[in-house]
C-alpha cells in the first residue's frame, strides 16, 4: 500500500510539473486541432490503430504536419509518467488537481481583498485550474494515452540482433538505450510499421548495422 501511494503522489508531482510548464496549453491544442489515437481491438495482436487530424486519417509514419508533431512531442511527454503510474494514473491526477486547489485556497489568507471582488477573483481561478485539468485529461484519452504502459515493443531483443537490423548490436547500456528508443518511437508513431521502425533504428544506431 505504501509504495502505491508513493507512486501516486511521485505521479501527481509530474502531473503538476507538466500543468505548470504549459502542457495544458498542449492539451488544448490536440482537443482544438482534434488529434486522435483510435485503438480497435482488444490487445495489440488482434488489434490496430487508426491517427485522425480532424476528419483526416494521417500515417504516423511519414506525417510531418506541425500541429501533428508537437501533438506527438506532447504525447511522449505525458506517456513518461503514465508509463510509471500505470492503472494509478487517475488518483494521481485527481491528487495534484487536489493539492492546486487547496494551495489557491490558502491563498486567500495571504492577502485581503473586499467582499464580492475577492470571491469573484478566487472563483474565477479556482474555474481555470479545473478547465486546465479537464483539458489535460480529455487530451490523455483522445490521443490514446490510456493503456499506454501496457504497450509492447514491435521487435524484442533476440530479433533486435538479427542481419536485417542491427546485427552488430552488443549488450549493456546501449542495448537499453535502443529498446528504449524503441518504445519513443512507437509512441510518437502511433500505429507505425515494424519497416519504418527499423529504418529509423538502423538510422539512428547505424554504427550497429
Amino acid at each position: 500500500m505504501l509504495k502505491r501511494w508513493k507512486k501516486i503522489m511521485k505521479a501527481a508531482d509530474d502531473f503538476t510539473g507538466l500543468l505548470n510548464a504549459g502542457c495544458d496549453l498542449s492539451a488544448t491544442t490536440c482537443l482544438l486541432g482534434r488529434i486522435q489515437v483510435v485503438y480497435h481491438g482488444k490487445d495489440d495482436e488482434s488489434g490496430h490503430i487508426t491517427c485522425h487530424m480532424g476528419k483526416t486519417a494521417v500515417d504516423s509514419d511519414t506525417e510531418s504536419d506541425p500541429l501533428w508533431t508537437h501533438a506527438m512531442e506532447f504525447r511522449l511527454l505525458v506517456s513518461k509518467v503514465l508509463e510509471r503510474v500505470g492503472p494509478l494514473w487517475r488518483a494521481a491526477m485527481i491528487l495534484s488537481l487536489s493539492e492546486q486547489l487547496a494551495v489557491l485556497e490558502q491563498e486567500q489568507y495571504s492577502y485581503t481583498i473586499e467582499g464580492d471582488v475577492f470571491e469573484e477573483a478566487q472563483g474565477e481561478a479556482r474555474e481555470g485550474i479545473l478547465q486546465k485539468y479537464d483539458s489535460f485529461a480529455g487530451a490523455l484519452m483522445q490521443l490514446g494515452l490510456v493503456g499506454i504502459w501496457s504497450q509492447q515493443p514491435l521487435i524484442d531483443g533476440r530479433e533486435m540482433k538479427s542481419d536485417d537490423i542491427l546485427p552488430n548490436v552488443i549488450s549493456g547500456p546501449i542495448f537499453r538505450e535502443i529498446m528504449n528508443e524503441q518504445m519513443d518511437w512507437m509512441t510518437t508513431h502511433p500505429g507505425g510499421s515494424k519497416e519504418s521502425l527499423v529504418e529509423h533504428l538502423r538510422s539512428v544506431f547505424d554504427e550497429f548495422v
